[in-house]
Formats: structure tokens, sequence, C-alpha cells
């Protein structure tokens, strides 16, 4: 099925980081220099997760233009703008795509806000391929069929639409530092940065964070636009998020086996 979005611009890295990180698609152009210079915490080089990416063009900057809830000590006020990229995808159409871990993880959400309808699509090593909408759930079992049942509460594999309490999982225990507004494709975003190299930060299942790189891209409505983030445990793994966020879809693709009149018994 075709997408259609509105007033999207061309598609371009939000940011090229060090080696390491998959040159993905984005919205809009960004500076590369926001993630310059991190490779002392992680490593150089290519790594399993890909090639080195060519740095893109550098967008004119601008310290004006978009406001952001701030602390009393004039810091960005992080929970405050997570809340707030949840608020303004309340009643939005978007996609949004997290990747962990270069490629071990990979998760779509669509939201249509016209026809109500939600998709969300996870491929780990095996795919789950969900469709909501008009009270039901749609789903392709293994055998092939499609499994009809009660939308339920719920989302499948994702806690929430926007990406909120994922983003806080991540933020946590950070300390972010506007480094400036940046211009591509006409439209501004504010960049956020965190980076620690000396810290204790706890994480679910009894992980220990001592290194983290983390950059923020927000726009005016208050979307977190993109998010890239490393940290490092005290047993020496490594993870990587790679978070994007598309506004204006006109609809949400449905996959192959999906059509509106299927009517199978759940089982």
């Amino acid at each position: 099925m075709v997408v259609r979005r509105r007033g999207l611009p061309a598609s371009s890295d939000y940011f090229t980081a060090q080696a390491g990180i998959l040159h993905v698609r984005a919205v809009f152009v960004l500076v590369v220099v926001v993630l310059a210079g991190c490779s002392g915490v992680f490593g150089s080089g290519a790594t399993g997760s890909g090639p080195a990416v060519t740095p893109a063009p550098v967008p004119t900057a601008s310290e004006q233009g978009i406001g952001l809830p701030q602390t009393v000590d004039g810091r960005p006020a992080v929970g405050r703008i997570i809340s707030d990229h949840r608020q303004a995808l309340s009643t939005r159409s978007f996609h949004r795509r997290t990747v962990v871990d270069g490629n071990l993880s990979a998760t779509d959400v669509w939201v249509d806000r016209d026809a109500d309808r939600v998709r969300v699509r996870r491929v780990t090593s095996t795919t789950i391929d969900v469709v909501v909408g008009d009270g039901r759930r749609y789903e392709r079992a293994a055998n092939g069929s499609v499994v009809i049942g009660p939308a339920g509460d719920g989302l499948p594999a994702v806690e929430t639409a926007s990406g909120f309490f994922l983003l806080q999982q991540y933020v946590a225990g950070l300390v972010y530092n506007r480094t400036g507004t940046v211009t591509g494709n006409g439209t501004e975003l504010a960049v956020l940065r965190a980076n620690t190299t000396d810290s204790t930060i706890s994480r679910s299942g009894s992980r220990t964070v001592v290194a983290a790189d983390s950059t923020l891209a927000v726009d005016r409505d208050g979307v977190v636009r993109a998010m890239d983030h490393r940290e490092r445990y005290a047993d020496g793994t490594v993870r990587t998020l790679r978070y994007r966020v598309w506004t204006g879809e006109d609809s949400v693709p449905m996959p192959e086996w999906f059509t509106g009149r299927e009517r199978e018994t759940p089982t």
C-alpha cells in the first residue's frame, strides 16, 4: 500500500553519529557535529551494526525560535519535554520507528487518527504484525491465517504508541544541555545532548550504566523527532537506540494479509 505524507521534507539523516551507528532514514538534515567527538567513550571504527557514515551537510544554526521547558537552573526539563511530546502526538497521525542495537529489533508504529487505526510491526528473530481498529485486533497467525479478537486496552509489543515510556526509560538519570538550534529544510529543531563517562545509573535487569551519550531533537510543536542514544554497562556491553518520528501520515500502510472484511474465528 502506498503511504502518503503531508508536508514532510525529503528524507535525510537527523544525525551522523560516530562510527557504529547505522545510516537510517530521517526527516531532516541535521548538523553532524552534534555527535562528533563521542567515539572516545565507546571506541571507534566500524562495528557489526554497520559501516561508518559520510558526514551530511551542516545546516544553518540559530539559537532562537524554539522555546523548551527548563528547570530552575536553566537546563532543559527533559521530563516535561517528553510529556509535551506525548501530548503533541495525541492528536496527530504519525509514524515512529525504534531500532535497538543495530538491527537486533526494529519496531514501527503507525497511527491514523482519521481512521482511528493503529498498526504495530516488530521485527526480531520473529515478526509481530498487528492492526488495531474498529474495536478489533487483527494479527497474522503462524499458519498464515488472520486471527481476529477484541482490541483490548493496550497495544502489542509497545507500551505506548508515542514511545513515551521508552524515552523516559533512556533519559532517566542523564543531564541534558541544549547545544543549539539547527535549521534543515526550513524546519527548526532544538538539539539537546547528555554525555557522561562516570555514572552509576541503574537500569532494568540489574544493569548499571557507566557511560552514556544521548542526543534529542525537538521541533517547535514539542515533538521529539529523533533520539540517538548509546550507553555502556558495567559488564562492558553497549546498548544503542535510534528513535524517529514522522508526522502527517495520511493513512496507515496495511500489510498484504489484512483486509477489513476478514472474519476468522480467534484461536
